[in-house]
């Protein structure tokens, strides 16, 4: 499985970084502009620490009073687009509402989680949606209450997840004033509550050494079933958990009776590739480190900074630059 997924992604890291930010979304192919109705953070930084508020809506993500709420309708079709990133993870959308009001609402709470794409037919959900331009399509579910909701994009970056808090999330929320003929949704999940530094899908201690990405499912829970009043179930957004299927599911009953088990399987060590790496234990210690300072001109702030075949910076203009792997080492 390492030769096959791992090298090819390590090659693609070595050209890319893994900034990102949400920049535009469109309501069934109408946009309300560029940055127009979306939380806007600071800077293109990921968030790492997952019991941080900032893990609900990124950093300064808590106030939307200045951000446009956008009307949209259940069922209606949602793209959104990212910057660019081919580093490997999932795409999540989560709605957290109905709201009294979207602009006032923190993020923190209760969400649920309305589609998720994570390993697909040899490629991350980070790789396609590179492939399209850095966007992404899904529809709301037709089920919901009319209300203001937040609407939760999150792109996880797993290249650096081997380390304890090394995973990097991506997030984006967006404010919706949606019209809808009523309905429950769930399982909900909190935020943040719900992700844990520890959980096997945000620390993947043995993302390059045996590995198995097809088993991979991003954190949080399944995604959710809406359910109208009269008892009529929402046809949920695509959700695809294999290497070779593609499946429309949907859930009739309770979160108990829908919530699918999930296990990541991993392989012994065994079975590593027979790809040959000249190494020494020095060299593949995970503490490895070089500190640097402002001055020195270096690779910025979670930029890549080492890793086998890299010509570029090999110092940090800020952090220090820490060994991933043989392919990869980053400013942190």
């Amino acid at each position: 499985m390492y030769s096959k997924f791992i090298l090819p992604s390590l090659m693609l890291l070595a050209q890319a970084l893994a900034h990102q930010n949400l920049h535009q979304f469109w309501v069934n192919g109408v946009t309300p502009g560029y940055q127009v109705g979306i939380r806007m953070p600071p800077s293109n930084s990921p968030v790492t620490d997952v019991t941080s508020s900032d893990i609900a809506c990124n950093v300064n993500g808590a106030d939307g009073s200045n951000v446009a709420v956008i009307n949209a309708a259940a069922g209606d079709t949602i793209e959104v687009q990212w910057d660019t990133s081919t580093h490997p993870g999932p795409i999540v959308h989560s709605l957290q509402g109905p709201l009294a009001s979207a602009k006032s609402a923190s993020g923190v709470g209760d969400w649920f989680k309305i589609q998720e794409l994570n390993y697909a037919n040899g490629k991350w959900a980070n790789e396609v949606v590179a492939a399209n331009a850095g966007k992404f399509s899904f529809k709301l579910p037709s089920n919901l209450a009319s209300g203001e909701y937040l609407l939760r994009s999150e792109m996880l970056a797993l290249h650096a997840s081997q380390t304890l808090e090394g995973a990097q999330f991506y997030i984006g929320c967006m404010q919706l004033k949606i019209t809808g003929p009523g309905g429950n949704c769930s399982p909900t999940y909190k935020l943040p509550g719900a992700y844990k530094a520890t959980d096997n899908n945000i620390y993947v201690s043995d993302f390059y050494y045996g590995f198995v990405p097809e088993t991979y499912s991003a954190p949080g829970p399944a995604v959710a079933t809406c359910v109208g009043g009269g008892g009529q179930q929402t046809t949920l957004a695509t959700t695809t958990r294999s290497s070779t299927t593609t499946t429309t599911t949907t859930r009739t009953t309770t979160p108990a009776t829908t919530a699918p088990t999930t296990t990541r399987t991993t392989t012994p060590a065994t079975t590593a590739p027979t790809t040959t790496r000249t190494t020494t234990p020095a060299t593949t210690a995970p503490t490895t480190t070089r500190t640097t300072t402002a001055s020195s001109g270096g690779a910025p702030l979670y930029g890549q900074c080492g890793g086998q075949g890299w010509t570029g910076p090999t110092t940090c203009a800020q952090g220090t630059c820490k060994y991933s792997n043989d392919w990869y080492s980053q400013c942190l």
